[in-house]
């Protein structure tokens, strides 16, 4: 089989712009006509379109393993992205508490007092870049303080700041938020906290038949839920942002209380922010009458199996007419994505408190929206809006 679709995917760049756009309608035909079609990207891959292959992946990490789980590789251990079962079953034990829905609720005042200092900035303005002054610093400092819980407020500033230039692509701020980490990592080993975060669990936790994490296992796991918090949970914001300023009716859905039961999964499901991972084949293998050998490399296209069209109805759509809505933004199988609830619950204060005090959102005139390209798929990355605020104090 030859073609421009098979050659499309032969010299696919995941980060180049022009191909994140045209991307959509390639997968569309994969979909139908090449399930698995080869891409040369970083040395040769796989791509993974279709939902219920998609499942299959994710539902068998014998076969399919996460070792090397972006779409290149990276040179650093991400725990526990990238472990396979036993050990990642010993990492996610420790962890899944601290993503919860009931334990994150302790963050939920904090995250409502970031929002509305963010939108305080601006409120006298009428406008708003809304990827820059809201989503990416509310994101960033809701992260911060869930991942990096300290009482030093001083270091915690510090951490804030840190974890907002991991946002922005601060090549240094990487180095910043491990030194930070680190600091109270060995403060906590030093003696007892009376703490119960993230962090304090890092030093307690007992993996691979009873020893400590090492710290670069520490650092790796803090590394990980930053990687895997930012850019999603924002590209999700920024998304909706857009949503509230361009589609009909859009807002007055999101000042239903009921939107975060509903509306909330088809937004999910649409954008799917996390749109590709990387898995390794385990042993040879055929998927869907394609021959795979052990060490070969798939991309597997979460975004895709979310515009599958045997799988959803009006795929294609931003559909919130839709009865059932199994859709896998978070993954599938064992490495579903820790920080679901998290995200959830960061979209729904977010624009709670948006609403309180803002409403009639348009695109500033004379400006449009920039989009970033990625694994992250063309998620505005600047965007001016304007609004009016609301003046009724019961609004708020």
């Amino acid at each position: 089989m030859t073609g421009p679709h098979l050659e499309f995917f032969e010299h696919l760049d995941w980060y180049r712009h022009e191909d994140c756009e045209r991307l959509p309608q390639e997968l569309a035909w994969s979909r139908g006509e090449c399930p698995v079609v080869r891409s040369g990207y970083d040395g040769g891959q796989y791509v993974v379109s279709r939902y219920d292959d998609l499942r299959t992946i994710g539902e068998h990490p014998d076969v399919f393993s996460s070792s090397t789980p972006g779409v290149h590789h990276v040179p650093v251990p991400l725990p526990p992205l990238d472990l396979d079962p036993p050990l990642h079953r010993d990492f996610r034990q420790f962890l899944n508490p601290y993503f919860s829905r009931s334990f994150l609720q302790r963050y939920v005042p904090e995250m409502r007092r970031l929002a509305d200092s963010l939108i305080d900035d601006v409120i006298d303005k009428g406008q708003v870049e809304f990827v820059s002054q809201f989503a990416i610093p509310f994101t960033a400092g809701s992260l911060a303080r869930v991942v990096i819980d300290d009482d030093n407020e001083t270091r915690m500033e510090l951490a804030i700041q840190a974890v907002t230039g991991v946002a922005t692509g601060d090549q240094t701020a990487y180095a910043r938020v491990a030194g930070v980490a680190a600091e109270i990592l060995e403060e906590r080993a030093a003696g007892p906290s009376g703490r119960d975060d993230v962090l304090q669990s890092l030093v307690t936790a007992r993996v691979d038949g009873g020893r400590p994490l090492s710290g670069a296992e520490q650092l790796g796991v803090v590394t990980v839920l930053l990687l895997g918090g930012l850019d999603t949970t924002r590209g999700a914001i920024a998304h909706i942002g857009r949503y509230l300023a361009e589609l009909p009716g859009f807002e007055q859905r999101l000042r239903r209380p009921e939107w975060v039961k509903h509306d909330l999964e088809e937004l999910l499901r649409y954008t799917s922010t996390v749109s590709v991972m990387g898995r390794t084949v385990t042993k040879d293998n055929e998927l869907l009458g394609c021959p795979l050998k052990e060490g070969d490399r798939l991309a597997v296209h979460w975004q895709s199996g979310n515009r599958d069209e045997t799988k959803f109805e009006h795929a294609d759509e931003l559909w919130f007419d839709r009865q059932k809505n199994p859709h896998i933004a978070f993954g599938v199988g064992i490495h579903r994505c820790i920080g679901q609830h998290f995200a959830r619950l960061q979209i729904e204060v977010a624009f709670d408190r948006l609403l309180r005090r803002l409403t009639n959102f348009s695109i500033v005139p004379g400006t449009t929206v920039k989009e970033t390209a990625g694994v992250v798929l063309l998620a505005p990355a600047e965007m001016f809006l304007s609004f009016d605020p609301i003046h009724d104090s019961a609004a708020v």
